[in-house]
């Protein structure tokens, strides 16, 4: 470097344009799963609803049987009330622990879960209701 261009300095960052482009926001990450997971979690209060709406149209679809005319119709009992009463339980349990998981990376898999089981349970009493 000479004595003539002394005051002039080298750009560290070669790539200019993408600094310029403002700095990125390291919680915007966070937000967005915050997000996600506090939209699937109220999802799963939705999924509650519909799983039991869906539970009594199947029970009310087998008003007219009779233990003679369709034996082994669905599910009976305890059961049964696993089946409707446990939905609500869940997306309540899924709104309480989504409290506590909901900035962790891992804490969309509470919500995915709680969907998934509630899947099930509209395939199983869609199942057995239909024999």
């Amino acid at each position: 470097m000479s004595f003539e261009n002394s005051d002039v300095k080298v750009d560290a960052v070669p790539d200019r344009h993408l600094e310029s482009a403002g700095p990125t926001d390291p919680d915007r990450g966070v937000r967005f799963r915050l997000w996600v997971n506090w939209a699937m979690a109220l999802l799963t209060v939705v999924g509650a609803g519909v799983v039991m709406v869906l539970a009594l149209g199947a029970v009310m679809s087998t008003a007219a049987c009779s233990d003679k005319a369709c034996p082994n119709l669905g599910p009976a009992g305890l059961s049964f009330g696993v089946l409707f009463y446990g939905a609500p339980v869940l997306a309540a349990l899924t709104v309480v622990v989504s409290f506590f998981t909901a900035k962790r990376r891992w804490g969309f898999a509470i919500p995915v879960w709680s969907l998934a089981l509630m899947i099930a349970d509209i395939a199983i009493i869609g199942v057995t209701v239909e024999q």
